[in-house]
């Protein structure tokens, strides 16, 4: 095998082997990602990542803005880009596609799309690993479905790391489904800690009412522990007037807790003969 060949083999294996488009075939004006495996003097060809590598053709003069220009000082082999569809023979699966007519703010918006739909691919081609089947299959079984619900193939992951498995059941997947895509979440997303906040306001006029403040307020403490956030501080910020950080990477689960725990300390000091108000930062 000639170099040039091997070259191509190498360029082929960057592109993904399954068509994830619900297209056959783009239509006039999509955008989309290329990856350039041949450049010859009078255009380029294409490999079409979201259509299975389906082979598209770059005229020349749909890719250098000039003839002072040579078609390499635009395209190199390799390179995965973004173009528009200019034409489509349905029936001899012909493509044509310009470089020139995409404007640079949708090349951005593109590539940026097309990392996610990458990252989420490659986790769901995990998910069809664990369920034995192969990623076209899962795509048409409920890959597709849940891109729908979530906007993109890797907000389902993301759901799942942060929220569990609330939102898949819903879809009514099967619990072979949910459990693979639960267990890919955790394996693969990491999902970074939030915080919220709110201050709570807490009379006693009893003469020990700063040890009764004290003791609720580290009961409270103890609360949001047991029921399992990341992080809690309740402190000062000058009496009357105390704030409350829970910290963790389910945002439900935090303003559970937070109600949890405001709750318990208005009971609490009622109980002792007090009064507590709260206000939640940032609303």
């Amino acid at each position: 095998m000639s170099k040039r060949e091997d070259r191509v083999d190498e360029i082929r294996k960057n592109v993904l082997s399954v068509r994830i488009s619900r297209k056959e075939l783009p239509d006039i004006g999509d955008l989309v990602i290329g990856t350039v495996y041949k450049i010859l003097e009078h255009g380029a060809y294409v490999l079409l990542d979201e259509y299975g590598g389906l082979e598209a053709y770059a005229p020349i003069n749909e890719v250098v803005q000039s003839w002072f220009h040579d078609i390499k000082d635009y395209l190199r082999l390799g390179q995965k880009t973004v173009f528009r569809v200019i034409r489509v023979d349905a029936r001899r699966r012909l493509i044509d596609v310009s470089l020139r007519k995409v404007r640079e703010e949708e090349k951005r918006e593109k590539l940026a799309k097309w990392k996610r739909t990458l990252k989420g691919v490659k986790l769901l081609e995990l998910v069809a690993k664990k369920l034995n089947m192969p990623l076209d299959k899962a795509l048409q079984d409920f890959g597709w479905k849940l891109e729908d619900y979530y906007g993109d193939f890797l907000s389902i992951f993301e759901n799942a790391a942060k929220h569990g498995a609330g939102d898949l059941r819903k879809l009514g997947l099967s619990d072979d489904v949910i459990n693979a895509i639960n267990e890919v979440a955790k394996e693969r997303i990491e999902v970074e800690s939030t915080e919220i906040s709110g201050v709570i306001r807490i009379i006693s006029i009893k003469p020990d009412g700063v040890r009764h403040v004290r003791e609720v307020l580290l009961k409270a403490m103890d609360l949001a522990r047991k029921e399992g956030v990341d992080g809690v501080r309740i402190y000062t910020i000058g009496p009357p007037r105390y704030r409350i950080d829970i910290v963790g990477k389910d945002p439900k689960k935090l303003e559970l807790v937070l109600k949890d725990v405001v709750n318990f300390i208005t009971t609490e000091i009622k109980k002792r003969g007090g009064e507590a108000s709260f206000t939640r930062i940032g609303e």
